[in-house]
């Protein structure tokens, strides 16, 4: 799992990049998945150049849950048909100074608090403001 990120602005910044997971059938987790809502996917952070000389001007983080180091998310559920057709949750956020790990602690990506503290970091007027996608995937398949 990987989150591309990009520095548009006019010097060398840290970014941090959040990403929290819901399983399949959601916060209950019927379906006994991993990676699930009782932990964070990725908390890590990369500093970016815009002119690109200094440090990348863009790079992608990767998550990773084993111990290989590869960049692989590995997703399981131990009642695998209980969630047959469902799909995790991935929630990603982009915090520009790497400053707001309290308002959008584990669990709260999607809190308004949250992206109130992500906006915070934006110039009025010259991002788009989007600091935080969420995707459905992957779908949970038959046993």
């Amino acid at each position: 799992m990987a989150v591309k990120v990009r520095n548009d602005g006019d010097h060398i910044e840290t970014v941090r990049v959040y990403i929290d997971v819901i399983p399949p059938g959601g916060v209950t987790n019927p379906g006994g998945c991993l990676p699930d809502n009782t932990g964070r996917v990725m908390d890590s952070s990369v500093t970016l150049d815009p002119t690109g000389v200094s440090y990348p001007k863009q790079a992608n983080v990767f998550a990773d849950t084993g111990t290989l180091g590869d960049g692989l998310v590995d997703y399981s559920c131990t009642n695998q048909s209980a969630v047959v057709g469902l799909k995790w949750t991935i929630i990603a956020a982009v915090d520009a100074h790497g400053d707001d790990s309290g308002a959008c602690g584990f669990g709260l990506l999607l809190s308004g608090a949250c992206a109130s503290a992500l906006a915070d970091d934006d110039l009025a007027g010259l991002t788009d403001g989007v600091n935080i996608l969420t995707r459905s995937a992957p779908r949970v398949q038959p046993p």
